[in-house]
């Protein structure tokens, strides 16, 4: 018997983000599928979109107290906005980190991974036909989620390549705010570029909400990967910002704790509320011998962190000096993340095209910089949070198939 043939919803077609086919040839989600197809044929492949959790493991208290949780009498239904023991500890530990106060009842909830964490929130703030501010580039399902929910992406350059002090146009963020924006979603640190936004940029966009009406999702799943000494502000703790900021948080970068599908998030309690009742139907709570696991995260974590944050520094640092060598790549060192964000020069090819010829040749996968936004065309993102010295072989063979696609490019160019 065959299937009944059942149209895509028009919010299917819009995740497919059909307006991107210029970047790629095709729709985001088609360009993405032909890469996982081709990594799929081509066997194992050193997948540099994400962290090796072998080299970097979670913490010890991570499975002890998940098997605690599940062999004591941990209760399996919590409430859909997580365990109050547990909230009542993390909304402690968070408010210390965020340099503000945090209601453990009325103000956090804990989500299946922060990318629910974002689901809700969006859900919970976006109306159809709705104007949206979005970075571009930025966090490579941001935007795809934002059409889901049906509203207007309009686009605020980031400057990462050669800015001195401002990371984002301000003046267009201004303008977008002017003309309707209700609404301005953003990183920071920066996925993909590792941009950390700075104090003096954090106020000013602050105020500019603040000015217009505005509300803000804060990204800062990151916050605590941040390098060189560099300082960061939380912009829920500006004053005025925590009535009008949702902060999406989690251990899963950090304390590589992606496996146990946990994220947090911090907001108004009228916005909290619509984020669990979001949640309640979507994916009900957080895993609940999962949650037990967050009683120690930004309290017993702080040498972990600690330790990380050299180890992963001297990883990009290493990556950065061998991009730095070859004159097809510019590079700028992240300031946070765990992401390199290259540029590729001199290659008579599109990003899909580089990203295929990297699977099939170099042996690794990599995100094709189209897929964060259209500045972020001819970047690719590569995570280096990896085995060190798997990492420098990998490094030499990506960097050695761009050098002989730029000898190509030259030749034909020649022809």
């Amino acid at each position: 018997m065959s299937s009944p043939n059942i149209a895509a919803p028009a919010r299917i077609r819009r995740l497919e983000l059909p307006e991107h086919s210029p970047l790629a040839g095709m729709s985001l989600r088609a360009g993405e599928r032909q890469l996982e197809a081709n990594a799929a044929r081509l066997g194992p492949l050193v997948d540099l979109t994400y962290a090796d959790t072998v080299r970097f493991p979670p913490p010890g208290w991570a499975i002890e107290s998940f098997t605690a949780a599940a062999t004591r009498g941990g209760l399996t239904y919590t409430p859909y906005r997580g365990d109050a023991g547990v909230r009542a500890r993390v909304a402690g530990n968070v408010a210390r980190f965020l340099g503000m106060p945090v209601a453990a009842e009325g103000e956090l909830i804990l989500t299946p991974g922060s990318q629910a964490a974002l689901y809700v929130a969006l859900a919970s703030l976006v109306e159809r036909g709705d104007k949206v501010a979005l970075v571009d580039p930025d966090y490579l399902t941001s935007h795809r989620m934002l059409r889901y929910f049906g509203a207007e992406v309009v686009s605020i350059p980031l400057w990462w390549e050669n800015a001195e002090s401002a990371t984002l146009d301000l003046d267009a963020l201004e303008s977008a705010f002017r003309s309707g924006v209700r609404l301005f979603l953003f990183s920071n640190p920066n996925n993909p570029t590792g941009t950390v936004h700075g104090p003096d940029t954090v106020a000013r966009i602050a105020a500019l909400a603040l000015q217009h009406g505005a509300f803000v999702v804060a990204d800062e799943l990151y916050s605590r990967l941040v390098y060189d000494g560099r300082p960061f502000c939380h912009i829920a703790s500006l004053d005025g910002m925590k009535e009008r900021t949702v902060t999406l948080l989690g251990p899963s970068k950090t304390e590589s704790m992606s496996g146990y599908r946990l994220g947090a998030a911090v907001a108004p309690a009228p916005i909290l509320q619509r984020m669990e009742d979001v949640q309640s139907v979507a994916a009900l709570r957080a895993p609940a011998y999962a949650q037990h696991t967050l009683v120690h995260w930004l309290a017993d974590d702080r040498e972990l962190v600690a330790e990380r944050i050299g180890q992963y520094q001297a990883l990009r640092d290493t990556a950065v000096r061998r991009f730095q060598r070859s004159e097809v790549l510019r590079v700028v060192p992240s300031g946070g993340t765990s992401y390199l964000f290259p540029k590729v020069v001199g290659v008579a090819a599109s990003d899909q095209e580089i990203a295929l010829r990297l699977q099939n040749d170099a042996g690794v996968i990599i995100n094709p910089g189209y897929q964060s936004g259209a500045r972020g065309t001819g970047h690719f993102r590569i995570c280096f949070a990896q085995e060190e010295q798997l990492f420098a072989r990998k490094l030499d063979d990506i960097v050695g198939v761009l050098e002989r696609m730029h000898a190509e490019s030259r030749l034909a160019r020649r022809a």
